[in-house]
């Protein structure tokens, strides 16, 4: 969705209202506890899914396959803590 600016409303508001016990669970983990490796390893899994997205896509309209935008992500704002795990 960064890269290429595709938008999905939602029906709802993330927001601490609308979530339930196990929302509130992982975003406290996402939050406290991802480092920045942890961080790498999901951007590397979403790319490599993306890329696969874009060759099944080329092939499904028989069309050559886009070259791919990079759009660097925004730095962390504040800074994430370093955890070494």
């Amino acid at each position: 969705m960064y890269a290429t600016g595709d938008f999905i409303a939602s029906s709802g508001q993330f927001n601490t209202d609308n979530w339930g016990r196990t929302t509130a669970r992982f975003m406290g983990y996402i939050a406290n506890d991802l480092n920045e490796k942890h961080w790498y390893s999901i951007f590397l899994a979403l790319s490599s899914f993306s890329v696969q997205a874009a060759k099944e896509e080329a092939i499904r309209n028989s069309a050559p396959e886009k070259p791919r935008e990079r759009v660097p992500l925004p730095p962390s704002d504040p800074p994430a803590p370093t955890h070494d795990n």
